[in-house]
């Protein structure tokens, strides 16, 4: 795999690289370890970035591309996500509860809203012997996609645009395993009507699909998008008015006057109740699945273990309960929806 390492670096090396936009200059210039080090200075101070400096072992020639496919304020925050181990652990976690390595070796497994790829990759890099097709809606984040597996030289992958946001592409299942990493809560109410049935249609029998990383809808605490206690509970206007005026995340989005664009943000979360109806709403049957490897032989032991060391007490007695309201509602109310659903023959 390519780095940042002084061959990316021009012959004749500046101090520092530059590239300019029509928002901003992206400095470049070495950092630590043979990383890059990535700045944005925006033209007008106004504009917002989520994250204004970073450093990347990305190769120079990919960070001038994404320069050219991603936006400006968004480009660090895009290349740290990227990077981000702890979505491969998330991967791994899930996966590896519910089935054996050796049981995705040869399989397709499509990542759907896969973006610019971080959650494809980390897929590709813990599933070497299985074919990853990434989905996504837009054409730039595709094309990032794709010239990051170029010049990684990423084989196992392959990804395609969406035609549009309630459809699927043309003839690409079927699949034996589908994930929607940090993805259901982005979409629309009525984009969950008419994909979850698309998703089910490509879908082998006996097929699985993964969710993980969607917001609990129901948790007293909305810590994905405003950082407000029990707005969940509120009605949608009720809910939009507090969102604009206390929001303590996101507040370039949360201040905006259209309910649906904090929708697509990911406000309103999922249960898993509402996942599976969707899932199934034209027909047939899925079932929640449990955990069956090693230790974890539940959801709730599942989330007892991805919870850490500390306080552990509590979090045991936390975790009975969970168990009960499984076992009873089918639902484990923690942060966080991760969940894994056997479409039935």
């Amino acid at each position: 795999m390519a780095t940042a390492s002084a061959a990316n670096w021009p012959q004749r090396r500046p101090t520092v690289l530059t590239r300019s936009t029509d928002d901003g200059v992206v400095e470049i210039r070495p950092g630590t370890y043979g990383r890059l080090r990535i700045t944005l200075h925006p033209h007008d101070p106004r504009i917002g970035t989520e994250l204004a400096t970073c450093e990347t072992a990305l190769p120079l020639e990919l960070v001038d591309f994404l320069v050219t496919k991603y936006p400006f304020g968004s480009l660090c925050a895009y290349i740290v996500r990227q990077e981000d181990p702890e979505q491969k652990r998330v991967l791994q976690r899930q996966l590896f509860s519910y089935f054996r390595p050796a049981e995705f070796r040869g399989k397709r497994i499509l990542d759907f809203g896969c973006g610019s790829g971080a959650s494809t990759f980390a897929l590709a890099s813990i599933l070497p012997y299985s074919e990853i097709i990434g989905v996504d809606l837009s054409l730039d984040r595709i094309e990032a996609a794709n010239k990051t597996a170029e010049v990684l030289g990423v084989r196992n992958t392959r990804f395609m645009v969406s035609p549009s946001g309630d459809s699927i592409p043309p003839d690409i299942g079927p699949f034996d395993f589908v994930t929607l990493n940090a993805v259901y809560e982005h979409l629309l109410p009525e984009e969950r009507k008419l994909l979850m049935p698309l998703l089910w249609s490509v879908m082998k029998p006996g097929a699985v699909l993964f969710v993980n990383q969607t917001p609990y809808r129901y948790f007293p605490y909305e810590h994905h998008s405003t950082g407000l206690w029990f707005i969940n509970y509120l009605p949608d206007r009720l809910a939009h008015m507090l969102a604009r005026r206390y929001a303590r995340i996101h507040p370039h989005i949360n201040r905006s006057p259209n309910w649906e664009e904090l929708l697509r943000a990911g406000i309103r979360g999922a249960t898993e109740r509402e996942i599976i109806r969707s899932f199934c709403l034209k027909g047939g049957k899925a079932t929640l699945l449990q955990p069956r490897l090693g230790k974890i032989r539940d959801r709730a032991a599942y989330w007892l273990a991805a919870t850490g060391p500390s306080f552990h007490a509590v979090k045991f007695c936390i975790a009975q309960m969970f168990r009960v309201s499984d076992r009873l509602f089918g639902t484990i109310p923690s942060t966080n929806v991760e969940i894994a659903i056997r479409k039935e023959a």
